[in-house]
């Protein structure tokens, strides 16, 4: 049907716009395209059915937004493995940054730290959990390559809640010890 049309881009492109206004649900839009032989035709088309297009999805609901839907815990411990290990890269860079070029002495930078009162397990606890949680996390991929168990979805929940709590526990009780 769009063997008629001079190149293979202009055929793409023809295609595609059909396409398009396949899925929008505007059959005669659709009709009209696929009546135009050529490139020159397609661009004109879609300037004028701009707003016939726009008008015919007024009334259409719009698309919700992803915080609707409930992600799966396997799902949400995968995330927090990745933006955990994110977290520590920063740090560790950002650390070894200024003790590189910046000349600076980190364990005497950390000294004051231990005078901060009730802010310190808060301090100590940012630090904690990231390492545990990625640690940790680290761990349980690793026991699923060597054994290939625990790949289904009822034993990725649950190690997922174990991996959360666990990590949760350490990470406090690390956190309010003091060296």
């Amino acid at each position: 049907q769009f063997r008629d049309v001079p190149s293979r881009k202009a055929r793409e492109t023809a295609m595609l716009a059909r396409a398009t206004l396949r899925l929008r649900g505007n059959p005669r839009l659709c009709a009209i395209l696929s009546s135009q032989s050529s490139r020159r035709d397609i661009p004109e088309l879609n300037a004028a059915s701009g707003k016939q297009v726009s008008r015919a999805f007024s009334n259409r609901p719009i698309s919700p937004h992803v915080n609707i839907y409930k992600f799966p815990v396997a799902a949400l411990s995968s995330i927090t493995n990745r933006v955990t290990g994110c977290l520590l890269s920063v740090g560790c860079f950002g650390v070894g940054g200024a003790a590189m070029f910046l000349d600076c002495n980190i364990p005497a930078l950390l000294e004051p730290m231990k005078e901060m009162g009730a802010l310190m397990p808060i301090v100590k606890l940012s630090v904690a959990f990231p390492l545990v949680y990625h640690y940790l996390g680290g761990v349980r991929h690793l026991i699923w390559d060597h054994t290939l168990k625990g790949l289904d979805i009822k034993s990725m929940e649950q190690s997922s809640y174990i991996l959360f709590g666990s990590s949760a526990v350490i990470s406090l009780g690390l956190a309010f010890i003091s060296f």
